[in-house]
């Protein structure tokens, strides 16, 4: 992790990345001017993440150049912008935005501005939930294993927690660690669980425990690392046979495995920035046909539930398995030897008593056409919480 870069002496503006989230190899900064590329690590190809902290810019008229080989580096409405060190954003705009370059006025009195890709999402935003959740009796704070760096990765439970729930759902973000926004999703999932009024709040309290793996990656989102096509194979893709690569997916396992049923697994995520399939929600299709009815069913509470709120989810927009980048090619090592890798998803198919399992992809900026933010994640995170006790339920969440 870079920390502070050298400036004209003139134009002391100072370029950060020793922050956690942070991401950017800066190549210049000349005057009121940053250019700056994704920092890749270890990450076998292209991505797009970046952040990073800008000081002693207060009131000047900046420009940021993102640089990046395999694609844009902006997302659709601009960079995200936050002044208040990390803990809020908003969107610059597009109209901000020229070719692989933004401009904007830093305000007179800030003097730290941090600029992303999108709006993060790190342990510090973590921790304010939980704090703000402490007193909850049902909500439970544990540990799943340590990350191979040492940091504790957090195992949370809520809803039912007496004895053996009728019903038990593990919800898992961050296998790679820059898909911020679906972490937006997931607390917005149990806040809504833990505070909801709704009979679907009610009955989810009731009846179901919640498993949680809050950050897979946890070394990956503390250090600001893309963790998309990691080198030699990422998370999402550590669940073959072989045993496993990373601490936090070898205990994944073993929870599904030792732990008893699991009537639901949903594995949220952020999709690429480029092509088609960006700008909306959208589920991904596992390659058996009866668990994919099943999701379908899950898809179809969730179209109701959102067909109201800020963000819609369509069901016209999944990706059944043999569509497009979903197939069997999506499954191979990027190392050039194409080995057959094994997804979460897969290994649901395949091993212990789950039932309904399925990958949700959240986009970052844009969900046809309306804006994607920390407060609209969240609402469709309260949604998915609805459609997931009324596909719980079979009936509707006021039975069972």
């Amino acid at each position: 992790m870079s920390t502070e870069h050298p400036v004209n002496p003139e134009h002391p503006v100072q370029v950060d990345t020793g922050f956690p989230g942070g991401n950017a190899v800066i190549e210049r900064v000349e005057a009121d001017r940053i250019v700056l590329r994704p920092d890749l690590r270890d990450t076998i190809g292209d991505w797009f993440y970046w952040c990073i902290c800008v000081r002693g810019a207060q009131g000047r008229d900046l420009t940021v150049q993102v640089r990046r080989d395999g694609g844009p580096g902006i997302g659709v409405r601009g960079p995200a912008v936050s002044t208040d060190g990390g803990h809020h954003w908003t969107w610059l705009g597009a109209d901000s935005v020229s070719g692989d370059e933004f401009s904007l006025t830093v305000p007179e009195h800030t003097t730290e501005l941090r600029l992303s890709f999108g709006m993060s999402y790190t342990a510090d935003h973590l921790e304010r939930f939980l704090a703000a959740n402490a007193a909850h009796g049902a909500l439970e704070r544990g540990l799943l294993t340590h990350s191979e760096q040492g940091r504790p990765v957090d195992l949370l439970r809520l809803g039912n927690l007496r004895g053996a729930p009728p019903r038990r759902v593990l919800l898992t973000g961050r296998h790679h660690a820059c898909e911020m926004m679906a972490s937006h999703v997931l607390e917005g999932l149990l806040a809504h669980v833990l505070g909801g009024d709704d009979v679907e709040a009610r009955w989810l309290a009731e009846h179901v425990e919640l498993v949680v793996v809050p950050f897979v990656d946890v070394d990956g989102v503390a250090r600001g690392d893309q963790g998309k096509n990691r080198a030699p194979h990422d998370h999402a893709r550590d669940y073959g046979p072989e045993g496993g690569l990373y601490p936090e997916t070898r205990a994944i396992r073993q929870l599904l495995v030792n732990t008893g049923r699991f009537d639901a697994v949903l594995d949220l995520h952020c999709p690429n920035v480029a092509g088609p399939t960006n700008q909306r929600a959208y589920f991904v299709g596992s390659e058996g046909a009866e668990n994919w009815e099943a999701v379908q069913r899950l898809a179809a509470a969730l179209e109701e539930e959102t067909a109201t709120g800020p963000l819609e989810y369509r069901r016209a927009d999944d990706l059944p398995f043999g569509t497009a980048w979903n197939g069997p090619a999506n499954y191979l090592s990027r190392d050039g030897l194409e080995t057959p890798l094994t997804s979460l998803d897969a290994f649901c198919a395949d091993h212990g008593d789950i039932g309904t399992h399925a990958v949700l992809e959240f986009p970052y900026a844009d969900a046809h056409g309306a804006e994607v933010n920390t407060a609209t994640a969240r609402a469709f995170g309260a949604a998915l919480a609805r459609a997931l006790a009324q596909h719980l339920a079979g009936n509707g969440a006021g039975q069972g």
